[in-house]
């Protein structure tokens, strides 16, 4: 299918972008990320200095790319397994797809510090169809899901829960999401050094105390 839709100059383009991306975070996986030089990512994606460049303008690109499909898969597979029209059980499974996702290992805190080092907020990044058929192969469907900010999305799904009454109306959506994205990074940041870093659990844990602080439904 994919081979029909597409010429052999797209496929060749998203390949190429998806091995410089894995390249980059194969490398992220066990180095920091001031240490990698770029040199050592373009050459082990097997391309010249310039390919680099041609698709990302700097290191932080590249992982701006990489959390994006991430996200993308994430929300794709939560509103896969969650009754349509049900936005907090939703949110729930995305924080389920979080749990599973970033574990407490080195590539998921350099990607915390990169973009806590962002001094605006990270520039939006675009994902063709086809690159999300490429890096996702079992996803049906995927490249028709919403390629949003982390925030958009939840804001949007607050905005339906109160619409929907899952949330109620005195319920403010900008003070939501920030207390959502707050369980986000904070649940990453105080597990790596816990006992307990079972983060399913402790996602759900402070799901349910938000969820009751609200007064949800």
């Amino acid at each position: 299918m994919v081979a029909a839709l597409y010429s052999l100059r797209e496929k060749k383009h998203a390949k190429t972008k998806i091995a410089i991306m894995n390249a980059f975070i194969e490398r992220l996986k066990y180095s920091r990320f001031d240490d990698i030089p770029i040199r050592e990512v373009y050459q082990d994606a097997e391309v010249a200095e310039r390919t680099f460049f041609n698709y990302f303008s700097e290191k932080t690109d590249v992982v701006l790319y990489y959390v994006r499909l991430a996200t993308l898969k994430m929300i794709w597979q939560a509103e896969k397994e969650t009754p349509a029209g049900r936005y907090l059980p939703l949110i729930s499974s995305f924080f389920s797809q979080m749990s599973e996702k970033w574990g407490s290992n080195n590539l998921t805190y350099q990607i915390i510090s990169v973009l806590l080092a962002q001094s605006d907020k990270p520039k939006k990044v675009a994902i063709s169809a086809l690159e999300r058929k490429l890096v996702f192969p079992y996803c049906k469907g995927i490249e028709e899901a919403p390629s949003v900010d982390l925030d958009e999305w939840l804001k949007e799904c607050v905005i339906l829960a109160k619409k929907n009454g899952e949330l109620p109306a005195a319920a403010k959506v900008n003070d939501v999401v920030v207390s959502l994205l707050t369980i986000i990074t904070g649940t990453l940041l105080t597990t790596r050094f816990s006992n307990n870093n079972n983060r399913g659990y402790h996602y759900t844990r402070q799901l349910q105390f938000l969820w009751r602080g609200l007064g949800a439904k």
